[in-house]
């Protein structure tokens, strides 16, 4: 189960309860730029095997389907978090398999909720399956480097306003300075009260 973000400005502080199974930070479901609540509630299990199966696309290609478990509140679709690794009392867990499974830092997307729950140690609670999907956030970067199809690593960009309304692109949860990324898209040209050359832009995870 994860580690702590700092609180995000104008976000609710976390508290211990934050934490979901597989340490994971919670984000709001839509634009979701702070961490939710933590409040799991007691719920029936039944005893499965959990690991990635493989479904059949239109073009009969398969495509892995990743699965995690989240708390009872969290697992709604479109719900999104960050994933934070592990904390100690996740070692004894005989899921922490399926639980621990997403690449440390990485943002993901809820996009299915299962009807399967375990119990989970770290809450004394339960927490439920779901199928995620990596959901990495719209990002400002240089103009320079600003091109699609480049593969770069991510810089923050070096301020503390918080009331610029482009502080959420400049501080983006889910992308790490270092973190290899990819450009999709590129968007507009942003304004910069620093004089900063920026735009906006779509990425992927490129490690």
């Amino acid at each position: 189960m994860p580690g702590r973000d700092h609180a995000v400005p104008g976000t609710d502080r976390k508290t211990r309860r934050d934490i979901i199974a597989g340490n994971l930070l919670v984000l709001r479901t839509a634009e979701a730029i702070g961490p939710g609540g933590m409040n799991l509630s007691p719920r029936i299990s039944r005893t499965v095997t959990l690991k990635p199966r493989r479904a059949i696309g239109w073009d009969g290609a398969s495509a892995v389907v990743e699965i995690t478990l989240v708390g009872e509140r969290q697992a709604q679709v479109g719900h999104e978090f960050v994933y934070r690794g592990p904390q100690p009392e996740c070692r004894p867990c005989k899921v922490r398999a399926a639980c621990l499974n997403q690449v440390l830092g990485h943002r993901y997307r809820i996009k299915k909720v299962r009807d399967v729950t375990h119990p989970c140690l770290l809450n004394e609670e339960r927490a439920r399956v779901v199928e995620v999907e990596l959901a990495p956030p719209e990002a400002s970067l240089p103009s320079r480097a600003a091109i699609e199809g480049a593969v770069l690593s991510y810089e923050k960009i070096v301020c503390s306003n918080a009331a610029c309304p482009n502080f959420r692109l400049c501080h983006p949860i889910g992308i790490e300075a270092g973190m290899r990324v990819r450009v999709q898209e590129v968007g507009a040209e942003l304004e910069c009260p620093l004089g900063y050359s920026l735009v906006s832009a779509t990425v992927a995870y490129d490690d």
